[in-house]
């Protein structure tokens, strides 16, 4: 059920993409860290109170409160997001696509090993991003703001965004298992996401919105939540269940499917 060479071929064609996007995360943070104080924080919230955009900045008295309210609500999700659109798509769909995919399944690889050393590379390869980012951003929070990172907090939120990531990934990898071609993966495959991303941002924009909550993937990951240490363990679980499901479903969909010769 896995395939060795083939997870090897997998890490050494999507490798640059882990490392580009890992990279961008953590020189977001060690920004972040460097350029925080409570005092400047304070001031942009005061500048931007009354605007569209107070509720984003809301709540930055801490480091952690800060990087809930910009990084986690805005680079933790959509740069990651583009990773697992268009790694996503590689694994399965692309492959079908190009013609690519015969010659794997010309050799003992099986379509269930194809499928499943997939996902394992694909689970496997956000866990390491989001590894690397919570070691980055605790080291760069203790060489800039020494004590002033709440590192049980910052973990917690940086499970909640793989957790977050790993659903989205599904959906992404779903939808390259399910389509023969590119268009249609990447149509589903990036749609939703992108549906879920942009009605999180009108959220934020005005409480009078909060109704879209509804519609939305992304009301599971809710800092304010792991903030406050109330109910998010529900909403992780949930995230878990149906990463799970989507993988699940998108492997057995690419078993019993009939491919273009």
């Amino acid at each position: 059920m896995f395939s060795f060479p083939y997870f090897k071929q997998t890490i050494k064609s999507n490798l640059p993409f882990l490392i580009a996007f890992t990279t961008v995360l953590c020189v977001f943070l060690i920004v972040m860290s460097y350029v925080f104080t409570p005092q400047a924080m304070s001031g942009l919230h005061n500048a931007t109170e009354g605007t569209a955009v107070s509720n984003i900045f809301s709540g930055t008295g801490s480091l952690v409160a800060f990087m809930a309210n910009s990084f986690y609500a805005l680079m933790a999700i959509i740069f990651p997001m583009v990773y697992s659109i268009m790694v996503g798509n590689r694994l399965i769909a692309e492959k079908i696509d190009k013609g690519n995919m015969t010659g794997f399944l010309s050799t003992p690889t099986t379509r269930l090993q194809l499928t499943i050393t997939s996902a394992i590379y694909f689970i496997l390869s956000l866990i390491v991003m989001w590894s690397i980012v919570s070691i980055v951003g605790i080291v760069a929070a203790e060489q800039f703001q020494p004590d002033a990172l709440d590192i049980e907090m910052f973990l917690k939120l940086n499970v909640g965004a793989l957790l977050y990531h790993l659903v989205i990934s599904g959906i992404c990898f779903c939808a390259s298992c399910i389509f023969n071609n590119s268009k249609n993966s990447l149509t589903f495959g990036a749609g939703i996401p992108l549906f879920f991303f942009v009605i999180s941002m009108f959220l934020k924009l005005s409480d009078d919105l909060d109704f879209l909550k509804y519609v939305t993937l992304n009301t599971l990951f809710d800092t304010q939540r792991i903030l406050s240490g109330d109910g998010y363990v529900t909403e992780f679980v949930i995230m878990g269940i149906l990463a799970l499901v989507l993988y699940t479903l998108g492997i057995s969909w690419f078993n019993k499917k009939d491919l273009p010769l």
